[in-house]
């Protein structure tokens, strides 16, 4: 009796995990980061979204979160398959090893990048990074999210660490929050000096350009690979190649809906075209930079200490470097 009771306990086991699998295989959830707010995002999106449902005969779930960690979590935990995130972000997701990227924004003008910059009031004294370097303890900084490229990790780097700056000796307070927050601060004369990118200022420029006329630039980063698109690894092939065939083809399509134009809504976009997990390289160095960085200048560690964790971070950076230099070659 209780080899039978075993047996159905078994049997009922693995029913659940086909119908789970048979489930999965009807539906899809994709995660978006929200760079204005969550609910803007899914009105950009949804046409897209609602043709994605049709092309690959799925239901279409989405998660949408201006905490760029929400989607990375979703899709480690499998409760997101397919994500919009930002390189920094990407690389994260990627380097769990569950998760690839599968195909990358362009840019209506065929753009394959964009920048990351500093922004100031259109009134403000502050004219250049110079200007900033030399009032030291003066004007507050909004800074963007540690998940974000553009807002944090790109001027982190090439604005402050390359010019031997210290944010937090710089500025006299610090903020953080997304684009759209720090962008509407300085419209609006609540910080001196935020981080943005170029993409968000394109947008507000065509929406809403009296708000544009109020913002300066004061800085400018070399360009940055345009975001990626990923999927999970283990996502079943044949959903795999329809996801990927739908995103590489939008917009060329012929629908019942203008297409160009709701690319054009998401981001100014004129499509997405294949990529893979090496267009991450340029981002894997620059965070390993950060972290070294960090490292060496942690006064709260010894020098037995700092050298323990500089061969944790580059051992960890060489074999990610080695996956993504893998990823080159394929």
């Amino acid at each position: 009796m209780k080899n039978l009771l075993k047996i159905a306990l078994v049997l009922g086991s693995l029913a659940t995990s086909f119908a789970f699998a048979e489930d999965a295989s009807k539906k899809i959830t994709v995660g978006l980061i929200a760079t204005t707010t969550p609910e803007d995002t899914q009105k950009r999106w949804q046409p897209m979204l609602d043709e994605l449902a049709k092309s690959t005969k799925m239901e279409v779930r989405t998660v949408v979160s201006s905490n760029y960690s929400d989607i990375v979590a979703g899709l480690k935990s499998n409760t997101i398959q397919v994500a919009w995130l930002s390189s920094k972000s990407a690389l994260e997701a990627v380097e769990d090893g569950q998760s690839t990227v599968f195909a990358q924004m362009v840019k209506k003008d065929g753009s394959r990048g964009y920048n990351s910059v500093l922004i100031t009031p259109q009134a403000s004294p502050i004219k250049s990074f110079e200007d900033l370097v030399a009032n030291k303890g003066k004007y507050s900084f909004a800074d963007g999210e540690k998940s974000s490229t553009s807002g944090y990790l790109v001027p982190a780097y090439y604005a402050f660490s390359k010019n031997k700056v210290e944010p937090e000796k710089l500025f006299s307070k610090i903020s953080v929050g997304n684009h759209k927050k720090n962008l509407l601060a300085v419209i609006n004369g609540e910080v001196d000096v935020a981080t943005n990118n170029t993409e968000e200022l394109d947008r507000i420029k065509t929406e809403a350009p009296a708000q544009f006329k109020k913002v300066r630039v004061i800085w400018t980063s070399p360009l940055i690979a345009n975001d990626p698109i990923l999927y999970r690894k283990d996502l079943p092939p044949d959903v795999q190649k329809k996801v990927k065939d739908f995103f590489t083809t939008y917009g060329k399509q012929k629908g019942g809906v203008n297409q160009a134009e709701v690319l054009q809504k998401i981001l100014d976009l004129s499509g997405f075209q294949n990529s893979s997990d090496a267009q991450l390289k340029p981002i894997a160095d620059l965070t390993m930079f950060g972290l070294l960085r960090s490292n060496m200048y942690d006064a709260s560690l010894s020098t037995a200490q700092k050298q323990a964790a500089f061969d944790k971070i580059t051992a960890r950076f060489g074999k990610l470097d080695a996956a993504l230099e893998m990823a080159r070659s394929k």
